[in-house]
């Protein structure tokens, strides 16, 4: 078990230099190499960089050592908010993809403090330094570069998430529209016009579709989902009020609302679809709505998800279809449908930027 830096566990040499543990006497942001070499910045990523792509860890800031322990404190002053946040904000600007799962904690000692930079397993690997392109990865007690055909396994791991999510979500779409009561899960009846209009029966024409697929998906040793066995929390049903109790289906567990429903595979993998996803009550389509509607959706879902242990990341996909059905608001020559390009992968699902960027598309495919 990996403990968690401590000043008595500091002096009483519990902590040392290994694989979780890197001592900095100390760490000027500022300063730049005399030589033309590597700043002092630019190292530092370097070690965060590499405890990254590793199993996570602490880099603690402000620790002279000896043979790899606590020999003396080289304590910093200051505001310690400020000095916290700022080391944030440098991980942060010069990393990529950008990190999450990091805390900067600062520890009293005599004379001040020291910082300990907290860094939690990451799956989304590797993590590259942008500010030189190297790839780096934490070995017991030092940093060593990434081989090339390293960074290609690591990359594999994460398209693969994209194209299993991918093949799932197309599937279900498929298996959507070859139903023969497909009027009643979210495509309304053709008339001799080639539609209706919302006006008339208060119909939009579109369908949300969702698919998530977790890393547990591919975890051996989880057992299988079992509706029963869960605590059960309430889902939020995206168009307000709740999910009914999941009731076991072919493959999976389901529930179903008059506009939506929800799947959530034995293996880990959910996919939905929500009727009528656009309020028209103002006479345009309210997208502020259907964004609040959808984070709030999400939001839900991921609680649900927390409660049986299942945790980001996530490979994510949202679609609308049948938006050239929506009498007067799509725009000529859109196509009818949007999204279901290559899934993206998040921490949470309720990504902001993930989630705007879709709202974006939504916007440009009607009149708002």
């Amino acid at each position: 078990m990996i403990e968690t830096p401590t000043r008595e566990r500091i002096e009483g040499r519990r902590i040392a230099e290994g694989t979780f543990y890197d001592f900095k006497r100390e760490v000027d942001l500022n300063k730049k190499h005399p030589g033309g070499g590597k700043s002092a910045k630019e190292r530092f990523i370097d070690d965060v960089v590499a405890f990254l792509n590793g199993a996570g860890g602490h880099l603690i800031i402000g620790v002279n050592e000896s043979d790899g322990v606590w020999e003396s404190y080289v304590p910093m002053g200051g505001d310690r908010e400020k000095t916290c946040n700022k080391f944030l904000q440098v991980i942060q600007s010069n990393i990529l993809p950008l990190p999450t799962k990091i805390d900067v904690v600062p520890i009293d000692v005599p004379g001040g403090f020291v910082l300990d930079v907290r860094i939690q397993p990451q799956w989304r690997k590797p993590f590259q330094n942008a500010m030189s392109g190297a790839f780096y990865v934490r070995g017991g007690p030092r940093n060593r570069v990434l081989t090339v055909p390293e960074i290609r396994e690591y990359f594999a791991d994460v398209e693969k998430m994209e194209t299993d999510l991918s093949r799932l979500f197309e599937g279900f779409r498929r298996d959507l529209f070859s139903t023969d009561h497909l009027n009643s899960i979210g495509r309304i009846s053709l008339g001799p016009l080639g539609g209706l209009s919302h006006r008339e029966d208060d119909d939009s024409g579109a369908r949300l579709l969702l698919g998530v697929l977790p890393r547990q998906h591919y975890d051996r040793f989880r057992p299988c989902y079992e509706a029963s066995k869960s605590s059960q929390r309430g889902i939020a049903a995206f168009n307000g009020g709740w999910y009914p109790r999941l009731k076991g289906c072919a493959g999976g567990f389901e529930a179903l609302a008059t506009r939506e429903r929800l799947f959530v595979a034995t293996d880990w993998h959910i996919l939905g679809w929500v009727k009528h996803p656009f309020d028209f009550s103002r006479e345009r389509p309210d997208i502020s709505s259907f964004e609040e509607n959808l984070r709030r959706y999400l939001r839900s879902l991921e609680e649900f998800l927390k409660e049986v242990h299942v945790v980001g990341p996530y490979a994510i996909t949202f679609a609308i279809d049948g938006l050239d059905e929506i009498d007067g608001w799509s725009r000529p020559g859109m196509s009818s449908e949007i999204g279901d390009s290559r899934p993206s992968i998040v921490e949470n699902l309720a990504d902001l930027q993930v989630l705007g960027d879709f709202v974006t598309q939504v916007r440009s495919a009607l009149y708002y």
